[in-house]
């Protein structure tokens, strides 16, 4: 079947018995959720996408689940939204990660321990050898455009809020392993720095940090349009 929409899945950290970082007013799976469906409204509003949330209540998601919803719903790009925390009060800005070396090779250690599961590329009929190569195809395409999102979310959202000086980082966190689905986990600010929990914690703000974010996301299927149609 055609797709007529692309499919965003946010992902808002934590929630239910696993609170987060801890600001001194508020819990990092609160304002994770406020803003993830800050978000939602967005993209919404403009009519284009589908979105789908992998939590819409302050329960508990474990992050392989976080991973299958995503696949399941045949997601275009997956977005988790987080809160930072440290123990330096003053440090603060907001950081993007993709998916680093170490995590394409946690995704092969999974896959040749029999760990596939919601990780593998189906491909019927292929021998491992070719799938193996079907695979890293996907992964290296996955992470390219990855790497793509992040750069246009770094350009949108810096006139909203402070970034580390370091600001687009790689890792090999556990919702950024699908290897068919590009992913950006977004740490919005620092929950321990008393601006940033202010910032995180007011629902202009967050609306403002989802116009820019959305902004991204047009920007970013705006550029797949073009490449598509080379």
């Amino acid at each position: 079947p055609i797709k007529l929409k692309e499919v965003i899945v946010i992902d808002a950290g934590h929630g239910g018995h696993d609170p987060g970082a801890l600001g001194e007013k508020v819990q990092e799976k609160t304002v994770t959720l406020a803003a993830a469906k800050a978000l939602k409204a967005r993209l919404e509003g403009a009519g284009r996408y589908k979105v789908v949330l992998t939590r819409d209540s302050d329960a508990y998601v474990a992050l392989d689940n976080r991973v299958q919803i995503a696949r399941r719903a045949g997601a275009d790009l997956f977005i988790s939204l987080h809160a930072d925390s440290g123990p330096n009060k003053g440090t603060r800005g907001a950081s993007i990660y993709t998916l680093s070396d170490k995590g394409s090779e946690r995704v092969q250690r999974n896959l040749a321990k029999g760990k596939g599961g919601v990780l593998k590329v189906n491909q019927p009929g292929a021998t491992l050898a070719v799938s193996q190569i079907l695979l890293d195809l996907t992964q290296r395409a996955t992470r390219n455009r990855s790497t793509s999102f992040a750069q246009l979310l770094v350009d949108q959202v810096e006139d909203e809020v402070p970034l580390l000086a370091r600001s687009h980082r790689s890792e090999n966190f556990a919702v950024l392993l699908a290897p068919d689905v590009p992913a950006v986990l977004f740490e919005m600010g620092f929950i321990s720095n008393a601006e940033d929990e202010a910032f995180l914690a007011s629902s202009s703000k967050r609306a403002k940090l989802a116009d820019a974010i959305g902004d991204a996301i047009d920007a970013y299927f705006a550029e797949e349009l073009k490449l598509a149609a080379r």
